[in-house]
Order: structure tokens, then sequence, then C-alpha cells
């Protein structure tokens, strides 16, 4: 991902790069050490809130470092793959009213097939999203 331009009017507002989603999809975090090396701990469950081409907010239980290396399998509920991919945590912040972290995620693409499964998941309108069992209860995906 490209650094996100300021807008001119000097806000501090960023433009995003690539087109986001709003879409639930299962996600499983695992920390990893290094480049590597996932650290032998169970994965965390969590869930997409938004998602792009490069990089999805996701929501967890567990809060994850800001710099740190994650390794993600994501449910897509529009195309019914698994994306494994890593990513880096940016930002992270605890929503109160849901009692779970939000944190921001930079995927780090290492195979095309991945962007591919992405561009199928988020572009291909035929297929609507299905419901998940364990989504949080009374949030609504668009």
């Amino acid at each position: 991902m490209t650094p996100s331009k300021t807008s001119p009017a000097g806000s501090g507002f960023k433009a995003r790069r690539d087109r986001r989603f709003k879409q639930w999809n299962r996600t499983q975090i695992t920390l990893m050490k290094d480049p590597r090396h996932v650290n032998g701990r169970s994965p965390v469950e969590g869930f997409t809130y938004d998602i792009s081409i490069g990089g999805a907010r996701i929501h967890s239980m567990e809060p994850f470092e800001v710099g740190c290396l994650l390794r993600l399998q994501i449910e897509l509920v529009r195309s019914a793959d698994t994306l494994r991919v890593e990513g880096q945590v940016k930002w992270r912040r605890r929503d109160e009213s849901a009692n779970v972290f939000e944190m921001g995620i930079e995927f780090q693409h290492n195979s095309m097939a991945t962007v591919l499964s992405l561009m199928r998941a988020l572009h291909d309108g035929r297929k609507s999203p299905e419901p998940h069992k364990g989504e949080p209860a009374g949030l609504n995906r668009s």
C-alpha cells in the first residue's frame, strides 16, 4: 500500500487508495514472531468490518500491538473463498460500546492469488453474502 495523500485543505483527512466494502467476514488471527514463523499460540477469532484490496478493519476481543505482523485467515462470504494473507497492524482502538478492539490492518500480499481472490470476493456482485452463525448480534452488513 502506498502512502495516502493528505487533502489540500490541511484537515488531516487521508484519501483511501482502494474502495472499501462493509462486509463481515469471519477471521482467524495469528500473531507472528517474524515473517517465517507463528508464535505457537492458538488463533484468535475476529471479524472484518470493512475490507479492501489493501487491508481491512478487524474486530477482535484481543488487542494486537501497532506494528506487529499477523497471519489472517478470512472466510470471504461473497465468494466462499478462504483468504490467507499476512498483514501489519497500522492502528488500534478499543470500542467500548461493543467491548472489542478495532485494528486497521495493511495486507502484505505475497501472492497474486490473494489479490485475485479478494478482487473476486469484493467486485463480483452476483452472489449475495450469507449470514454467519457466529456473527456478532445487532451488526448490519451492507
